[in-house]
């Protein structure tokens, strides 16, 4: 079994997530980024949607009782095995002992750890993903502490992978998102909705897997303040009274009572689980019919020269 020395700031086991149960008010969970999730168990052989560790914003330590292959992707958050540095977006080999330390996230929020097999944790509604706020899923539907030990898996899985040049994510401290116009754009005047694409904003120390509450312009929503709840989405943007918006993230609530401005576009939700207190978050218009082309470019780079790197991605 995996030891942890030091769950960090928040670390938590996470798989693909929990779907079909947003009518039941239980949101879809799973990894924060799935894109960064998945290559990182793509790089060990795992199946994509196997649980792996997030962990948010740094500090967590791993002992490894056996030799094993993992691999990280995600947040630099300065990675050492043993006090010696390596690579993000690489697979390593552990020996037995060996220790797994790291920092505080320098770019982005969150760095996810795959397990050659994958953590064997219990399924909850059909997926091993963490949901804090109703304690379940997960290790023992909570954030992982000093003490804890997870079980290794033996799921059947193949060679370890190498990301080829040039297909690593780039990440920073500045977001920038393409969105959409949500049901209630035309309820914003002009001006605010101008300001949504070319003022920054700056997500407040009110940010976690729920949502992000972001400071910058005041962003009128005309007369209406509030409204009958209606469905909410991880990268749905609402205006509440205060004008200050909220971005919902993976743990969103799946209804909501203020208007909705933007929707952020599949191909970038990936992003959304990148976003840390301090970080600069910018949206870019994208027109509705553009954004199944983006997403589908993306998955034709990453199914092309990567061999294969995209296939099976459900997001």
């Amino acid at each position: 079994m995996i030891e942890v020395l030091n769950g960090g700031t928040r670390a938590t086991v996470q798989d693909a997530g929990r779907p079909g149960y947003r009518h039941l008010g239980i949101p879809g969970s799973g990894a924060a980024d799935k894109f960064c999730f998945a290559l990182a168990n793509w790089m060990v052989g795992n199946r994509w949607d196997a649980p792996a560790i997030e962990c948010a914003l740094g500090g967590l330590h791993l002992r490894f009782p056996e030799a094993t292959t993992i691999a990280l992707a995600g947040a630099e958050m300065w990675a050492q095995i043993n006090g010696m540095n390596v690579k993000n977006f690489s697979a390593l080999s552990v020996e037995k002992g060996d220790i797994l330390t790291l920092s505080f996230a320098r770019d982005g929020c969150r760095a996810y750890v795959a397990i050659a097999g994958g953590i064997k944790v219990p399924e909850f509604m059909g997926s091993s993903s963490t949901y804090l706020p109703a304690k379940f899923g997960g290790h023992e539907g909570r954030a992982l502490r000093a003490g804890d030990h997870l079980v290794l898996s033996h799921r059947p899985r193949e060679a370890p992978r190498k990301i080829p040049n040039g297909y690593a994510p780039q990440l920073s401290r500045h977001i920038v998102l393409r969105a959409r116009p949500a049901p209630e754009w035309e309820l914003m005047s002009a001006a605010s909705q101008r300001h949504l694409f070319v003022s920054p904003f700056i997500a407040t120390p009110e940010t976690d897997r729920m949502g992000s509450r972001l400071r910058g312009d005041k962003i009128a929503s005309g007369s209406v303040r509030s409204m009958t709840s209606s469905p909410l989405l991880p990268g749905t943007l609402q205006i509440p009274p205060d004008g200050q918006p909220i971005l919902m993230l993976a743990d969103g609530h799946c209804t909501g009572g203020y208007p909705r401005a933007l929707q952020v576009i599949r191909a970038d939700l990936w992003l959304l689980g990148q976003i840390a207190p301090g970080s600069q978050v910018s949206f870019r218009r994208c027109f509705t019919e553009n954004a199944p082309k983006i997403l589908a470019g993306r998955n034709s780079f990453y199914a092309g020269d990567s061999g294969g790197l995209i296939d099976g991605f459900a997001f």
